[in-house]
C-alpha cells in the first residue's frame, strides 16, 4: 500500500490493511514520516516504512506539487527496488494525489495488478482547498490526470456511489469502480445504552480536520449564541488543519474561551470515548463542489455511538438522511445551527429519539460489509483469500 499520509494516522487504510493481513496477505505500507517516527517498524503485523517527506498543511499550490511529486518519485523507488527482490502482488495506491498511481507503476511492470483507491475526488477537492485558482484549465487537466490513473489501475475503489457516478461520467468504466465506504471503526466506537441528558453540564462536540471547508469557525460562532442561553454548554474540539491556530486567535480574549476547549489532535479512542459522553455532535459542513459528494466519517461514527446529531444539508448526506436520523440544517446559516443546538439542548427527549434513529440509519453503513467488499475485490485479481 502507497499513501500519501502518516500511518496509522489514516484509520480507512489501516482498517484495509488490517483486513488484507487477516485474510492471509503479507502487507506492507509506504507512507510519510511525521517528527519523532521511526523510519520502519511493524503495526499489527504489518511493515511500515516512512518515507522522508512530510505534511504541509495550509500551505501555497507549488509547496504541495512539491510535496506530492518528491513522495511519488521516493515510493516509486523504493518498490522499484523491492519489486525485483520481493515480487508484490498488488500494489495498492490511496488518493489524493492521483498521479500518485504512477509509483505503482514500478511494480506493475514486475508483474503486480495495480489497485488505485480514491478518497476524495480531485478536481473537487482542489475547487474547494484552493478556491478553482487555475480556473477551467486547471480543472480539465486535472480531470484528465484522474481519468488517465483510472485507466492504468486494474480496479478503482472509491468511497460513496455519488463519487462513482462521477468517475463514471467523466470517462471511467462502471464494471471497474467499486465503492467501498468509509465506516466507524467497530471496535472504537461501540454503541452506548440509550441517549440521557446530563445535568450539570451539556457537551457539544465536533472532530476530524479543521479547515474552512468543514466550517468549525461557524459552529464556534453558533456555540456563543447558545452559551447565551443555556449556561451550562460547553464546546470540546477535536483535530487540528489550518483553522486550528485561527480559532485560537478567535477565542483570545474571547468570554467564550471558557466554554470552548480545542483539545488538538487526539487517538481514536480517545474521540470515540467522548462521543460516548457528548449530548450533541455537530458536522457544520460548508457547502461546495466537494462537501456536497462527502458522506463524512465522523458523522457515522456520531450516529452509531448513538450521539445525537446535527448536519449540514449538503447533497450527499441530505440524501442519505431525508428518513431521519440526522437534524439537518442550512450549510452556513449560523442562526439555523444555533436554534437546532438550542431546541436539543432543551429538549431532552428529541434529543434520544434523533439519537436512537441515527444508530438505526447507520446499520446501514457497516465494516464487515465493506470489508467483504475488499476481499471480494482481491478474489477478482486472483488473490487467495484465508477462510
Amino acid at each position: 500500500m502507497v499513501v500519501h499520509e502518516y500511518f496509522p494516522r489514516d484509520f480507512r487504510v489501516r482498517r484495509e490493511a488490517r483486513a488484507l493481513r487477516a485474510a492471509g496477505m503479507a502487507v506492507d505500507i509506504l507512507c510519510l514520516k511525521q517528527d519523532g517516527q521511526a523510519t520502519t517498524e511493524e503495526i499489527d503485523g504489518l511493515r511500515v516504512t516512512r518515507l522522508p517527506v512530510r505534511r504541509h498543511r495550509g500551505s501555497p499550490l507549488p509547496v504541495y506539487m512539491a510535496e506530492y511529486l518528491a513522495f511519488a518519485a521516493a515510493a516509486g523507488s523504493v518498490l522499484g527496488g523491492r519489486q525485483i527482490r520481493e515480487k508484490y502482488d498488488v500494489v495498492h495506491v490511496h488518493a489524493p494525489p492521483d498521479f500518485l498511481v504512477g509509483a505503482g507503476l514500478t511494480g506493475r511492470l514486475g508483474g503486480a495488478r495495480l489497485v488505485l483507491d480514491i478518497h476524495d475526488l480531485t478536481p473537487e477537492l482542489y475547487g474547494s482547498r484552493f478556491r478553482s485558482s487555475g480556473g477551467k484549465l486547471a480543472r480539465q487537466i486535472m480531470q484528465l490526470v484522474e481519468r488517465g490513473s483510472c485507466l492504468v489501475a486494474d480496479r478503482v475503489i472509491t468511497v460513496t456511489e455519488a463519487f462513482k457516478q462521477l468517475l463514471v461520467g467523466r470517462g471511467v468504466a462502471a464494471e471497474k469502480i467499486q465503492v467501498l465506504h468509509n465506516c466507524p471503526d467497530p471496535e472504537a466506537f461501540q454503541p452506548n445504552g440509550g441517549y440521557r441528558r446530563r445535568k450539570k453540564s451539556y457537551n457539544i462536540m465536533h472532530h476530524g480536520t479543521l479547515v474552512h471547508r468543514y466550517g468549525v469557525d461557524l459552529l464556534v460562532d453558533a456555540c456563543a449564541q447558545v452559551a447565551e442561553q443555556v449556561a451550562e454548554a460547553r464546546l470540546d474540539i477535536y483535530g487540528e488543519g489550518d483553522w486550528l491556530p485561527k480559532l485560537e486567535a478567535r477565542l483570545a480574549g474571547d468570554p467564550l474561551t471558557e466554554r470552548v476547549c480545542l483539545h488538538g489532535e487526539v487517538s481514536q479512542d480517545v474521540v470515540a470515548r467522548a462521543l460516548g459522553k457528548a449530548d450533541l455532535c455537530v458536522i457544520p459542513n460548508r457547502q461546495d463542489d466537494f462537501t456536497d459528494l462527502l458522506l463524512p466519517t465522523k458523522l457515522l461514527e456520531a450516529l452509531h455511538v448513538g450521539c445525537p446529531t446535527i448536519a449540514s444539508a449538503t447533497k450527499v448526506i441530505a440524501q442519505n438522511f431525508a428518513d431521519g436520523g440526522v437534524h439537518l440544517v442550512r450549510p452556513g446559516d449560523v442562526d439555523e445551527l444555533a436554534g437546532a443546538m438550542l431546541f436539543l439542548a432543551t429538549h431532552p427527549q428529541q434529543s434520544g429519539k434523533l439519537a436512537k434513529a441515527g444508530k438505526l440509519a447507520a446499520k446501514r453503513f457497516s465494516w464487515d460489509t465493506e470489508k467483504n467488499k475488499l476481499l471480494g475485490l482481491y478474489q477478482s485479481l486472483g488473490i487467495s483469500i484465508k477462510s
